[in-house]
């Protein structure tokens, strides 16, 4: 199975990229990853606007990587993310990483 990496770091971007990784499972095989960075970090925590939408993708099995890096700019902590993300040292090493490996960029 393929993989393809959505990379979100804008809040504006948000509505766009959740649609696509919807897209991207409903009909095609692929392992869907999103890596949030920068100032769409915001949009993980339990009380953001996209949260239903952040469940609702996590339970089609899509993984979402959160930089640990943006977090912790942000003053947020692990606690206040939406269940089921996960961490990462840094976004733009993971994003390298798994391009590196073989996974499709995307960035809406």
């Amino acid at each position: 199975m393929r993989r393809v990496i959505f990379h979100i770091d804008e809040m504006e971007k948000w509505q766009l990229a959740l649609n696509n990784a919807n897209n991207m499972i409903d009909y095609a095989n692929e392992e869907v990853i999103m890596l949030v960075n920068g100032p769409a970090i915001s949009g993980l925590t339990k009380t953001s606007e996209v949260s239903d939408r952040l469940r609702h993708v996590l339970k089609k099995e899509v993984k979402i990587k959160a930089c640990l890096v943006s977090l912790t700019s942000k003053g947020l902590s692990q606690s206040e993310l939406v269940e089921g993300i996960e961490t990462v040292p840094s976004g733009v090493v993971y994003l390298s990483d798994q391009q590196h490996h073989g996974a499709s960029y995307i960035k809406p």
